[in-house]
């Protein structure tokens, strides 16, 4: 895992100086790359069979990404009863998507019921096994690599809620995939997670939060704090980094002064935090 170099905090935010990241080797370039034109937009709408259904996402490809270029790529998977749709439309990231050059996947999420009761769309969270939604991201990812360079050690996964808890989910399943995860307003991680290679993470979590309560965020922080062997602890406004961890990565807890919802500082934080790391 490499990093570019961390800054300070001011005011609860984290600042970066990013110093560049090392040439993309070969075995970082996909396919895509050798494309001499690309499909750009804001709302590409996009549709995938995945063990025989039809699965949707859209896709956030700012013109300033030129043919060629390797890009990295965020995943921003939406909350229980949400939809792709409904988070592109909120979603901040496309504020910044074109100065920062990076492809943004809203997907949609099919029916789940996590409680045992009513179902509605989502993500299978119970296991890595089988499990329909994490078919579904190997799809997407196939699909970015042969048609945009995508930067194979730059990919990212953010969501809220039921999201966030996916994010998780992918980091245990897919941890040489993903190089950096967000979760917001998520609880435990909720399948077996034993990583050969660290991990970075952002949570941000509301104080009040009644739907997912700050404990089971507090409970999946611990998790991976030991799972990266993270030894140092320092605070930074509303926020708690932990360091000192393998392979240089970091935990970063953020507490936001809310309920069950999207902090408006937790955009633009996010990016800032998982554009440092690279597979």
């Amino acid at each position: 895992m490499l990093q570019v170099s961390a800054a300070r905090a001011l005011c609860g935010a984290i600042l970066l100086v990013v110093t560049g990241f090392p040439a993309m080797s070969a075995a970082d370039a996909g396919p895509g790359c050798a494309a001499e034109s690309i499909v750009s937009g804001r709302r590409i709408e996009r549709t995938v069979a995945v063990a025989g259904v039809a699965r949707h996402f859209i896709l956030d490809v700012p013109e300033t990404i030129a043919a060629g270029a390797a890009v990295p790529v965020l995943f921003d998977f939406h909350g229980w009863g949400h939809s792709g749709p409904g988070v592109w439309k909120v979603s901040k990231f496309r504020d910044f998507a074109p100065a920062e050059q990076f492809i943004t996947v809203y997907p949609d999420g099919l029916p789940v019921s996590l409680r045992g009761g009513e179902a509605r769309p989502g993500w299978e969270i119970r296991a890595v096994e089988g499990n329909r939604d994490v078919a579904f991201t190997r799809a997407m990812l196939e699909i970015l690599e042969r048609e945009y360079c995508i930067d194979r050690g730059r990919i990212y996964s953010t969501g809220f809620s039921n999201g966030a808890f996916f994010s998780n989910l992918l980091a245990c399943a897919l941890p040489e995939t993903f190089a950096a995860i967000a979760p917001v307003g998520g609880g435990r991680i909720t399948v077996p997670c034993a990583p050969k290679q660290a991990v970075p993470v952002l949570f941000h979590h509301g104080t009040q939060d009644e739907v997912v309560p700050l404990a089971g965020a507090l409970e999946a922080r611990d998790r991976w704090v030991a799972i990266n062997e993270c030894r140092e602890t320092r605070t930074e406004g509303a926020c708690e980094r932990h360091t000192g961890c393998r392979e240089g990565v970091e935990v970063v807890f953020c507490r936001a002064d809310g309920a069950h919802t999207w902090p408006p500082e937790a955009t633009r934080r996010i990016w800032d935090f998982v554009q440092r790391w690279r597979r």
